[in-house]
């Protein structure tokens, strides 16, 4: 669907934690840093359960559905390793085009600090704004938050991966982007847009510990209730949440979605990926929630629908 394209009900697909497999080949001077200890992790125990055939199997489900858009919130790679990066972009292609997906790092694409264009510049057609969303909001050197925008829907991309010392997995946004995020979120508000905020880690506090969490998650909340936003999707604690965020035009609805590649044995489901139906119901939005989920057994299913907003 183009930018400018109206449509009554807008479909938007939401996978996260892709933690994509096998993992390349390790020179072993690359594992002269916090990377050995992610390697020794993944081989004990998490290439066991991020499998490439779980995600496979919801990879084709979300393509057969056809939803107009599909957003990644980030962990695409395992190590951050600059191996794994075209990897990745082309699992992006084969998810979709460009313009019919966007994606954001996580904090295991930032595993150590690299230069972007050894890693993340790889995906880089798939984390920019498109002509719609640069319309309305310049993208800031730093390239994040960047906007598309999709009718009455508009995607605020953030990003909360930054490096981390062994042991941690937390995140940060900084002072610059959080004011852009106001920025932004104030300019689509007067456009009276729905606005869906991408980030990898939970935005609100006590969602994460403190080596897991946003490190200024009191502050993002602080923006979001007093600039607003309709919805927030959110990675990284591999499982299913929805929060209420009071904000001065109503709750943001902030919802955390399990690994697209997750698969452990006894836990129903393996893996899941959401699909929001965002409807325009007379001054207020509609919005339906659907997860479809994965089983061992290779079926994908629908495990849950869910009206978030009524009006």
């Amino acid at each position: 669907m183009s930018a400018n394209e109206a449509r009554s009900v807008f479909t938007l697909a939401h996978l996260s934690d892709i933690h994509l497999s096998p993992l390349p080949k390790v020179k072993r001077h690359q594992l002269l840093s916090k990377r050995l200890l992610g390697y020794v992790n993944w081989h004990r125990g998490r290439k066991f359960v991020h499998r490439r055939d779980v995600l496979d199997l919801l990879t084709r489900d979300v393509k057969v559905r056809g939803p107009d858009h599909i957003a990644v919130t980030g962990d695409l790679t395992n190590l951050g390793l600059p191996q794994e990066f075209p990897p990745a972009a082309e699992w992006l292609r084969q998810l979709g085009a460009p313009d019919e997906v966007t994606a954001i790092p996580g904090n295991h694409d930032a595993y150590v600090r690299l230069h972007p264009d050894k890693t993340t510049a790889h995906w880089r057609p798939f984390m920019e704004a498109n002509e719609a969303g640069h319309a309305l909001y310049e993208t800031p050197p730093g390239g994040f938050p960047f906007v598309r925008r999709f009718g009455d829907i508009a995607l605020i991309a953030l990003s909360s991966a930054v490096p981390t010392a062994p042991f941690v997995a937390a995140g940060w946004l900084g002072e610059t982007q959080r004011r852009a995020l106001a920025d932004v979120l104030d300019r689509l508000g007067r456009e009276g847009l729905f606005r869906v905020v991408l980030i990898h880690h939970p935005p609100l506090p006590g969602q994460a510990g403190w080596r897991r969490g946003l490190r200024d998650a009191r502050e993002v909340r602080g923006v979001l209730r007093d600039h607003g936003a309709e919805l927030v999707l959110h990675g990284h604690n591999h499982e299913q949440s929805v929060l209420d965020c009071e904000t001065a035009g109503g709750p943001a609805i902030v919802v955390g979605v399990p690994s697209a590649s997750e698969a452990v044995d006894g836990r129903v489901p393996a893996a899941r990926y959401n699909e929001y139906a965002i409807e325009r119901a007379g001054n207020g939005w509609c919005v339906e929630m659907t997860g479809r989920a994965a089983t061992l057994d290779g079926q994908v299913w629908e495990c849950e629908k869910r009206v978030l907003r009524s009006r």
